[in-house]
């Protein structure tokens, strides 16, 4: 039986129709790539308004938002290809950006997870010593971590060193720099590689506003979040620190 060589996972809580880029945008950007689309949907009203989509080949629904984590790893798990991209539904994405990550994802040294964007980090201090975006880099730099919104994942050296986005830090915050600790522990690498057929605007990650999640039924706030696993972070990665 054949096997898709390529998946791309797309969690979705909002239609976000008013906003210029989201999941009906990012579907029309997918027609002419080539791949399986998994969809995680976090709400009833994105799994009536998308189930029958012709765009989309497999789906979860999920009664309750589940979070970033969760929703990656259950993409993850539904994914039988070799690469795996994770794709912010509100990302507008070309064809020479999906096929730029995954040449480097395949040709990089160890490489487990590249994307466009990401940043070396003072990890026991919780502080970004260098971020690497869209047009500041023109070569491939392994990081420390890889931004969440658009990456490609090697999914064999995944699974063979028993990789797991950690779902203490649902519903959002801390899980990529989880992730890049994990990469280095197994002796692998996250790496920067500069694509620019790709646009994204940043939501709750860039604002300063204490916004409320609905999470798994209940409100939390962004604040909040961002606080708990922060501590998290420190007390899994560096007990002793202080």
């Amino acid at each position: 039986m054949d096997t898709p060589g390529r998946s791309f996972v797309i969690p979705v809580l909002h239609l976000d129709q008013e906003k210029k880029y989201n999941i009906f945008s990012l579907l029309d950007d997918l027609r002419v790539i080539p791949g399986e689309i998994i969809c995680i949907f976090n709400s009833e009203a994105v799994c009536q308004a998308l189930a029958a989509h012709g765009r989309i080949d497999k789906y979860i629904h999920n009664s309750v938002n589940i979070g970033v984590s969760r929703s990656w790893n259950a993409g993850i798990n539904m994914s039988e290809s070799e690469v795996v991209f994770i794709l912010n539904a509100d990302l507008h994405v070309q064809k020479e950006a999906v096929e730029q990550l995954e040449h480097h994802l395949l040709h990089l040294p160890d490489a487990v997870l590249v994307g466009p964007e990401g940043t070396i980090n003072d990890y026991a201090n919780l502080e970004i010593l260098q971020y690497f975006k869209k047009g500041n880099f023109d070569q491939p730099f392994r990081t420390h971590d890889i931004s969440g919104f658009f990456f490609a994942l090697h999914r064999p050296r995944f699974l063979e060193h028993k990789l797991l986005f950690d779902v203490r830090y649902s519903p959002c915050f801390m899980e990529e720099w989880d992730m890049g600790m994990q990469v280095l522990n197994a002796g692998l690498a996250c790496y920067v590689v500069p694509v620019h057929g790709y646009e994204h605007e940043w939501g709750i990650s860039g604002t300063v506003e204490n916004v409320p999640i609905n999470y798994m039924g209940r409100i939390v706030h962004r604040h909040d979040i961002l606080e708990d696993n922060r501590r998290k972070f420190l007390e899994k990665w560096f007990p002793h620190a202080g």
